[in-house]
């Protein structure tokens, strides 16, 4: 992530009831021999999921073939979802492998029942009024306000979560898509963990990410990831550029630290949110930069504007502004380095500009 989520960031009660469910049935399971109510919580959640036939159809389709895997299979799925809830502990020490245990038809049946939790569960009206009312639309507009964690995107800083449109109720706003940072097919049991789903904008989500695995890259190799609610890549991030006197400057996102593990999780980040081919790809010419976001009068005005524009951000504008993180970080790389080439050959090529102007419009006249 590029920016921690807020301390203030709320948990969505849909998703901390359904998670608190499935481990109650999970558990139950162990010593049950028939499907039954009784696998189920006593409780509003536990009413819904029974009285629902599609998902009392999915926990039936995983009790039986947990009963068919045998009581081993049962207690050890009990135990790698009961001693993996701490979500920050799991990320400082991924276990890779929690489902080696267990035979297919069980670990499809998981993923299809968690799968639907998230994804048709969490909707139903039962659940949400057992929930305090709040569906994942209010979550999301609670999770966005300008005093907790802001519109832009806390993986990239590119781009709104989603447009606020005037004169629309909030429960009709659009809305962002959840990420699950461990990917439901891959970590089955956290699809409904309510500290497992950050809302992303949809070219993190969709583009980027998709199943991507944080803990182990495509080669199969090891890796960390940043935990979301308290680590971040702000303060490991610089732009670096290089060929001044070139035609087009070279713009370089780098990682300000030496530190193993911060580089192995700067990496991640990096290949799982393709964060340096995006910035790259937009910071591709400078000159377009320069004309696009200064806009200069003159040379003196446009050392003015490089410097204006390296200040840092306040919190609150990090938070409302796409890409106000990135093209400070730009500009302050900028007043940096020795800019004198690079304003000479733009004040010539302005000038240039306005002879050739000047030329073609006394030609045009004469």
């Amino acid at each position: 992530m590029l920016f921690h989520l807020a301390a203030n960031t709320p948990r969505f009660e849909v998703f901390r009831l359904l998670n608190a469910e499935l481990l109650h049935f999970i558990e139950q399971s162990v010593d049950t021999n028939a499907f039954e109510r009784v696998l189920f919580t006593q409780s509003a959640i536990g009413d819904a999921c029974w009285g629902n036939a599609p998902t009392r159809e999915k926990f039936n389709l995983l009790f039986s073939a947990l009963q068919a895997a045998g009581n081993n299979t049962k207690q050890q799925l009990f135990e790698v979802m009961r001693d993996n809830q701490d979500l920050e502990a799991f990320f400082g020490a991924p276990k890779r492998n929690l489902f080696d245990f267990m035979n297919e038809p069980c670990r499809e049946a998981l993923k299809s029942l968690c799968t639907y939790l998230y994804c048709a569960t969490k909707d139903l009206q039962p659940v949400i009024n057992a929930s305090g009312g709040l569906d994942i639309t209010d979550h999301f507009n609670d999770y966005r306000a300008q005093s907790i964690n802001g519109n832009i995107c806390k993986a990239c800083g590119m781009k709104e979560l989603a447009p606020f449109r005037a004169g629309i109720p909030d429960g009709d706003q659009w809305r962002a898509d959840y990420d699950h940072q461990l990917c439901k097919s891959k970590y089955p049991i956290f699809a409904v963990h309510p500290d497992n789903l950050v809302p992303l904008c949809d070219v993190c989500n969709q583009d980027a990410k998709k199943a991507k695995d944080l803990f182990r890259h495509k080669n199969g190799t090891e890796r960390l990831a940043f935990y979301p609610f308290n680590e971040d890549a702000q303060a490991l991030v610089e732009i670096e550029i290089d060929n001044l006197r070139d035609p087009e400057p070279t713009i370089k996102v780098t990682w300000r630290t030496r530190g193993v593990m911060l580089l192995d999780k700067l990496n991640t980040w990096d290949e799982i949110y393709e964060i340096r081919s995006r910035v790259e790809g937009r910071f591709r010419s400078l000159e377009a930069i320069i004309e696009d976001e200064i806009r200069p009068r003159n040379s003196a005005h446009l050392v003015r504007r490089i410097s204006d524009e390296a200040r840092p951000h306040t919190i609150a504008t990090l938070k409302r502004k796409e890409w106000a993180f990135w093209y400070q970080k730009l500009f302050f790389a900028l007043e940096q380095i020795d800019t004198t080439p690079f304003i000479a050959k733009w004040d010539f090529v302005q000038k240039q500009g306005e002879s050739g102007g000047e030329f073609i419009l006394d030609t045009a006249f004469r």
